[in-house]
C-alpha cells in the first residue's frame, strides 16, 4: 500500500505543479539578458483590460534602448502571434537613463531591469474555465562596448474567468513601481517653446505651488533626429518659472516645431515629489523678429513676397508639365476656334478658366489645410493617394478622350461642358477646364513651386492661401493674358476643317493620361484592384453604348427612361465598384526594390539613423509613382551608368521613400526639409555639414556636380556624365 500511496501522492503533485505551471511564463535565456513574457493578472475575463509586460532582466553593465535610442540603436519591437483578437496597445515607456557610449556618442536606455509594459483587451468570446495562451516575437538590440541584436519566442498562458480576477503577487509590486516611472501630464505646469537660430527655449511655469531649487533636469525627445542627445541642456530659474535650452540635432533641417517628449527632475514635479517625469507636448512659436524664421514671416514682408514670386513662377512652369498637357492643349484649341469671335468674349473665356484654376487652388489648398489641422499627415497631391479618387480622374479621362473622339456627345453634361467653349454657353466649359488643369497638376512640383509649398505649410491658414493663390494666378496667367489682347491671336492658326482632326487628336494624350492612372491605381491596390478598375471602365463603355445605340432610334419615353436608367447602373456602379477597392499593403521582399539597376531600400527613419550612425553617405528619393516629374527624373538621372557607378564607388546607401499611398512618416519627413509635395533629393554624408537637396528637375550632370562635393579631388567633365 504505502508503495502505491506515495506513487498516487508523486502524481498529484506533479498535476498540480504542471497546473500551476499553466499560469505562467517561461523565461527565456539569451546571451546577454533574461527574458519573459509577464500579466499583472493571474486570470482575466472575457471582453475586458488587462494589463501585460515583457520583463527583462539585463546583463551587468548592459543596456537595452528606450523609443528614441539617442544617437543610435533600436528599440524594442514586438509582434504578437497568437491566433484570438487579443487588441494589445503600444508599449508604455518609462523614464529612461542618460548613457554617454564611446565616440562622444549619447543613447537613451535602460540598465539591470525593464518592464516594457502594454494594455491588452481580452476578446468578448472567450470561454470561462479555459486557458489561453498568447504568443509573442521579441526583437531587440542589446549593447555594452558593442551591440548585439536579439531576439525571443515568448508565451504566457492564462486563465479564463466569469468570476473575480487574481493577481500575480510577484508581479504587482514590477507593474506598480514601472506605472510610477512613466511620465504623466500635469496641468497645473503650463510650458512654451521659441526657436531662435539653433536653440529652442523651453519655458516651463507652475503657481499650483512654490517650486524647489530644481538640479539634473533632462529633456528625453521622444522622436530621433529633434535635439542633440549630449548637449548640455542648460537652465534657469526665476520664481516659479524654469527656463531651458535645447539644441536642435545637426540632422535636423529646417526649424523645430514641436517638443515632444518628457521631462525628467530627481525632485520630482508635483508637490510631494513622487512625480518624476511629466509630458511636454508644445508647439515651438517662432520670434517674428528672427532673421530666417518662416513660422512667424509677416504678410508683405521683402521675404513673404520672395515666397510669393516663387509660387507665380512655379505655377507658370506647370503649364510645361506632361501631367497637365492633355487639358491645357485642349484649352489651346478653344482659343484657336474662339480666333475669329469678338476679342470680348475671348477675354472673357480666358479669365473664366483663370477662375477655376484659381479656385480649385484654393479649394485643394483650404481642404489640405483643414484636414492637417483636424490631425491628418497629408502634403502637396494628397487625393491622388486615394484610389477611389484615382479610378475617378480615371473614368473622367477615358470619358473625356471618347468625347473628342466623336464616340459621343451628352448635351450640357460633365464632359461635354469640359470640351465645349465656342460660344456664351460654354463659359462652364472654361471654368471646369481649369479645375481639371488644376487637380491634373497637382501630382507635379515645378521648380520653386516646392520650396512655396513647404512655407505654406507652416504659416497660419488665412496667410498660407496667399501662396496658393499666387500659385493658381501663376498657372492661369499664360491664357488670361493670351486672350485679354486680341493682338496676339493673329499669331493663332486660323479656323477650318482641319480644327476637327485636331480635336480628335487630342484625345490621345486623354487616353495615355489615363493609362497612367491606371496603373498608378495599380501600384495602389494591387492586381486585382486593377482589375476591378478595368471592368468599371468597361461598365462605363457599355453605359455609353446603350445610351447612344438606343438614342439613334425613335423610341417611347418609357424606353428612353429604362435606357437611362441602365446607363446610370452601369456607369454608377461601374464606378463604385472600382472606387471601394482598398490600398494593397505592397510591401517589396527584404525591404529592397531594384530600379535602373540600382537596390533601393524602403524608407524609414530609423533605417537612415542608422545608415548615418554607421558614418555610411545615403542618397534618399522622395518619389510617387503618380508624380510624373519623379519618373521622368529617374529615366535621365538613374539610368546613367556614371551616376550609378559614382553611387557605388562612395558607397552609398540608396533609400527610396515611396509616397505613392499616404504615409505619415514619409510626410513628416518631407515636412523636416521644409517641403510638402515629390520630388525630393536629398543627400547625407559625414563629409557634409548640412544635407544636400538636389532641384526638382534632375541630369546626370546635376546628380554628379553633387556627389563631386564628396571626392573634390576627381574633376567630373562632362564627357564622363
Amino acid at each position: 500500500m504505502i508503495p502505491i500511496l506515495r506513487y498516487i501522492l508523486l502524481s498529484l503533485l506533479v498535476i498540480c505543479l504542471s497546473g500551476q505551471a499553466s499560469l505562467f511564463s517561461q523565461p527565456v535565456q539569451t546571451d546577454n539578458a533574461v527574458v519573459e513574457l509577464i500579466s499583472e493578472q493571474k486570470t482575466i475575463q472575457p471582453g475586458q483590460p488587462f494589463w501585460v509586460g515583457i520583463k527583462m532582466d539585463i546583463r551587468e553593465n548592459w543596456y537595452v534602448y528606450y523609443r528614441n535610442p539617442g544617437d543610435s540603436g533600436m528599440p524594442m519591437m514586438v509582434e504578437w502571434l497568437h491566433d484570438k483578437d487579443f487588441q494589445i496597445g503600444e508599449i508604455q515607456w518609462p523614464t529612461p537613463l542618460w548613457i554617454d557610449v564611446t565616440g562622444g556618442l549619447t543613447s537613451y536606455g535602460y540598465k539591470e531591469q525593464i518592464l516594457f509594459m502594454m494594455e491588452a483587451a481580452a476578446p468578448a468570446d472567450l470561454v470561462p474555465g479555459e486557458s489561453y495562451i498568447l504568443k509573442a516575437e521579441a526583437d531587440w538590440l542589446i549593447c555594452e562596448d558593442i551591440c548585439i541584436p536579439e531576439y525571443a519566442d515568448l508565451e504566457l498562458t492564462l486563465q479564463v474567468t466569469d468570476t473575480d480576477v487574481e493577481y500575480h503577487e510577484e508581479w504587482l509590486p514590477l507593474f506598480a513601481e514601472t506605472r510610477e516611472n512613466l511620465p504623466v501630464i500635469l496641468d497645473y505646469w503650463h510650458a512654451s517653446a521659441a526657436f531662435e537660430e539653433n536653440t529652442a527655449t523651453l519655458t516651463l511655469t507652475n503657481k499650483a505651488f512654490d517650486i524647489p531649487e530644481y538640479s539634473g533636469i533632462r529633456y528625453f525627445a521622444k522622436q530621433q533626429g529633434e535635439i542633440e542627445n549630449g548637449a548640455v541642456q542648460p537652465f534657469t530659474i526665476d520664481g516659479n518659472t524654469i527656463t531651458m535650452q535645447l539644441q536642435k540635432s545637426a540632422y535636423k533641417t529646417g526649424e523645430l516645431d514641436l517638443l515632444w517628449g518628457l521631462i525628467y527632475s530627481p525632485l520630482g514635479w508635483d508637490d510631494s515629489g513622487n512625480i518624476k517625469s511629466m509630458i511636454v507636448d508644445v508647439t515651438v512659436a517662432a520670434d517674428a523678429g528672427i532673421a530666417g524664421n518662416i513660422s512667424s514671416m509677416p504678410v508683405f514682408s521683402a521675404r513673404f513676397l520672395m515666397i510669393l514670386a516663387f509660387a507665380f513662377i512655379g505655377g507658370m512652369i506647370l503649364n510645361l508639365m506632361p501631367c497637365v498637357f492633355p487639358i491645357i492643349s485642349i484649352k489651346v484649341m478653344n482659343f484657336m476656334q474662339m480666333a475669329g469671335h469678338k476679342p470680348r468674349l475671348v477675354r472673357l473665356h480666358g479669365l473664366v478658366f483663370g477662375l477655376g484654376v484659381l479656385l480649385s487652388f484654393l479649394a485643394l489648398a483650404g481642404l489640405l489645410l483643414a484636414l492637417r489641422a483636424g490631425g491628418q499627415e497629408l502634403g502637396w497631391g494628397f487625393q491622388l493617394q486615394t484610389p477611389a479618387f484615382i479610378a475617378f480622374m480615371t473614368f473622367l479621362m477615358f470619358g473625356l478622350g471618347l468625347s473628342l473622339m466623336g464616340v459621343f456627345d451628352i448635351g450640357n453634361s460633365l464632359i461635354h461642358v469640359a470640351g465645349k467653349a465656342d460660344t456664351g454657353t460654354g463659359m462652364s466649359g472654361s471654368f471646369f477646364s481649369g479645375i481639371l488643369a488644376t487637380v491634373l497638376a497637382t501630382p507635379c512640383t515645378a521648380p520653386f513651386m516646392g520650396t512655396a509649398l513647404g512655407v505654406a505649410i507652416t504659416l497660419p491658414a488665412a496667410t498660407a492661401l496667399f501662396i496658393f493663390a499666387s500659385l493658381g494666378i501663376g498657372m492661369a496667367a499664360p491664357y488670361v493674358l493670351l486672350s485679354s489682347f486680341p493682338v496676339l491671336m493673329k499669331y493663332m492658326p486660323k479656323p477650318g476643317a482641319w480644327m476637327e482632326t485636331f480635336k480628335q487628336a487630342l484625345a490621345f494624350p486623354l487616353f495615355a493620361t489615363a493609362i497612367w492612372l491606371i496603373w498608378v491605381f495599380g501600384q495602389q491596390t494591387g492586381v486585382n484592384g486593377l482589375t476591378r478598375l478595368l471592368i468599371g471602365l468597361l461598365f462605363l463603355s457599355m453605359g455609353i453604348w446603350i445610351l447612344y445605340r438606343w438614342k439613334a432610334f425613335d423610341i417611347s419615353a418609357g424606353t428612353r427612361m429604362l435606357s437611362r436608367g441602365m446607363v446610370t447602373i452601369l456607369v454608377l456602379g461601374g464606378f463604385l465598384f472600382s472606387a471601394v477597392t482598398p490600398p494593397a499593403n505592397i510591401q517589396h521582399e527584404a525591404g529592397i526594390s531594384v530600379s535602373y539597376g540600382i537596390e533601393w531600400q524602403d524608407f524609414s527613419n530609423e533605417l537612415v539613423n542608422r545608415h548615418r550612425a554607421d558614418g555610411k553617405n545615403v542618397f534618399i528619393d522622395f518619389t510617387a509613382d503618380w508624380c510624373i516629374t519623379c519618373k521622368a527624373n529617374e529615366r535621365v538621372a538613374f539610368s546613367s551608368t556614371r551616376v550609378k557607378e559614382r553611387f557605388e564607388e562612395l558607397g552609398f546607401e540608396m533609400v527610396k521613400a515611396d509616397w505613392t499611398s499616404r504615409n505619415p512618416e514619409i510626410t513628416r519627413a518631407l515636412a523636416s526639409f521644409g517641403r510638402n509635395g515629390v520630388p525630393l533629393y536629398v543627400i547625407y554624408s559625414n563629409e557634409l555639414d548640412e544635407p544636400v537637396i538636389l532641384p526638382e528637375l534632375l541630369t546626370p550632370g546635376i546628380v554628379l556636380n553633387a556627389l563631386a562635393q564628396l571626392s573634390p579631388s576627381q574633376d567630373l567633365t562632362q564627357a564622363e556624365i
